[in-house]
């Protein structure tokens, strides 16, 4: 393994600029919309094209530590440490003949992984609720109140640890042969388009292209700058602008009606829509700019056509992780119906746990599975029954497919409205130090505006809060959106536009430069996922 001390001086050389010349980590981030990815990302597409094969996972990974690493040196030694873990649970796994032997390392690579996710994101929230629990029968907490408020979460760990995870299991059940080269494993979780934000891989697609040779391509890199851009697009001109009216809705809660929950509500899922998808279309440009096809994130989930469509729309690389690992593990659908029930749910509930270690986030995707889950009981105890009538044959022919998918994101928005309670209360309180809210309040109080349709408080307010003129554009280039979504249909956007003729494909190129230039908010640099 003469390969290893190699592979370390890289290592502790990034870490070292990344201490040392870049100490103003904190203001400093490489986010995919700020200066330094602008700069970065043509010097390592450079300094990748320019070497030999052999040279270049080197390259792949000390580009992913110094990504990283620019949001904290601590958070580099995180990332080797998982990296280190499981390339020695994959290695001695695949020296085990038996499968019982092989649970050992298995357990070692998921024990790691959970730990270090544990004990960044989850426990604090833990102790907050057993410290909450014991106080209602007045027993003290051992745990001093602030010991773990200050403590650092590395950024995107729950995409690194399982994205690694996914690799140890796939070892485990026989889908991929172990690596034993440590460099081309140290490039696969350290592979910085995907390691922050996703998409989640897996080493079954990644690994095998990070060992073959990429050459620069220009058909590629046409490609793959074309996704980035579409991705900036929909990152700094629509969600981001639309930022201002959602935290405006959320910090006037208690002054909001019916129209302003509605129409905010919406924003809001357009906002994440549009600022996770942008992250996504950007990393998986400029993985293609590189040779690297990853896979995709999002499939237009306004078009959903139910609650259980839409998990398969949103979010791909977190809901088929959850479905091959989580949920065929308790039986899937192949279980009695009570328990199929409880699987949705109970799957959906973790989905919540892992984007946020709060009380109001596990219960937006819990409403979800629930709403999943009343689905599935219908059309396994009613739908089945009618369908052969004249009625059903009626209800499909006139309830056409827009209404399915209006009713689908209403019923998503609707729990979605949880989604960003816990750091809208945290927001409000830091304004309000006197009279801080507690979450449950607050949620009561959205919920509750909903019905308040018939007066408008605080709505025209709301709207032109940032100015009418701003509150149309956003609402125009919401609908340049979803109209060019519905046109292209599931083909790639890139893919349209790149066989396009010269004269339209420069068109399209120069509108989306001024919509991007003229039009996007360039001091809202971070990205909604990077929390989780």
């Amino acid at each position: 393994m003469n390969y290893i001390p190699h592979f370390l001086l890289f290592l502790f050389a990034t870490i070292y600029v990344v201490l040392f010349c870049h100490r103003e980590y904190q203001t400093n981030r490489m986010l995919f919309n700020s200066l330094h990815f602008l700069l970065f990302f043509p010097i390592f597409c450079w300094l990748y094209f320019s070497v030999s094969k052999k040279h270049q996972w080197k390259i792949l990974t000390a580009g992913g530590y110094y990504f990283y690493g620019n949001f904290s040196p601590f958070f580099a030694i995180i990332l080797f440490v998982i990296t280190c873990n499981d390339f020695l649970a994959g290695i001695m796994m695949d020296k085990e003949p038996e499968q019982a032997k092989k649970k050992k390392w298995l357990f070692l690579s998921i024990a790691g992984n959970l730990g270090i996710l544990f004990t960044f994101k989850y426990l604090d929230f833990v102790d907050n609720n057993i410290r909450e629990l014991l106080s209602f029968v007045h027993i003290p907490w051992f745990v001093p109140e602030p010991y773990f408020n200050n403590w650092i979460v590395p950024v995107g760990v729950s995409f690194l640890t399982f994205q690694s995870l996914s690799y140890t299991i796939d070892v485990y059940k026989g889908i991929t042969k172990a690596e034993k080269h440590f460099g081309y494993f140290a490039s696969f979780t350290a592979f910085w388009p995907v390691m922050v934000n996703g998409p989640i891989e897996r080493a079954k697609n990644l690994l095998p292209q990070i060992k073959e040779e990429h050459r620069f391509d220009y058909d590629r890199m046409r490609l793959g700058l074309f996704r980035m851009a579409w991705g900036l697009f929909k990152k700094v001109v629509i969600a981001d602008r639309l930022a201002f009216y959602v935290d405006d809705m959320y910090l006037h809660y208690n002054e909001i009606s019916g129209w302003t929950t509605i129409i905010g509500g919406f924003f809001f899922f357009m906002q994440v829509y549009c600022d996770f998808s942008g992250y996504s279309d950007i990393a998986i440009g400029a993985a293609k700019v590189i040779g690297i096809d990853v896979m995709e994130n999002f499939k237009r989930p306004l078009f959903a056509k139910n609650l259980a469509d839409i998990w398969t729309r949103w979010h791909i690389s977190l809901s088929t992780w959850l479905t091959d690992y989580v949920f065929f593990y308790l039986g899937a659908y192949k279980a009695s119906g009570k328990k199929v029930i409880f699987n949705v749910i109970f799957v959906l509930a973790i989905c919540g746990l892992w984007h946020g270690a709060n009380w109001p986030m596990v219960l937006a995707f819990t409403m979800v599975g629930v709403f999943m889950a009343i689905r599935y009981w219908w059309q396994a105890n009613i739908i089945k029954n009618i369908k052969p009538s004249n009625s059903y044959q009626l209800f499909e022919t006139y309830f056409p497919d827009w209404m399915h998918s209006v009713i689908t994101v209403s019923l998503f928005v609707f729990c979605f409205l949880l989604f960003r309670v816990h750091t809208a209360q945290i927001a409000y309180n830091i304004q309000h130090p006197t009279a801080p809210v507690e979450w449950v309040t607050m949620a009561k109080t959205i919920y509750a505006n909903l019905f308040k349709i018939h007066t408008a408080g605080y709505f025209h307010t709301w709207m032109i809060h940032q100015g009418i003129v701003q509150f149309v554009v956003v609402v125009f280039f919401m609908v340049v959106l979803i109209v060019t979504e519905a046109r292209i249909g599931d083909t790639k956007i890139e893919t349209i536009i790149i066989s396009k003729e010269k004269s339209q494909r420069w068109l399209v190129y120069i509108l989306l430069l001024i919509s991007i230039v003229w039009f996007g908010i360039f001091n809202n640099t971070s990205f909604v996922y990077f929390q989780y």
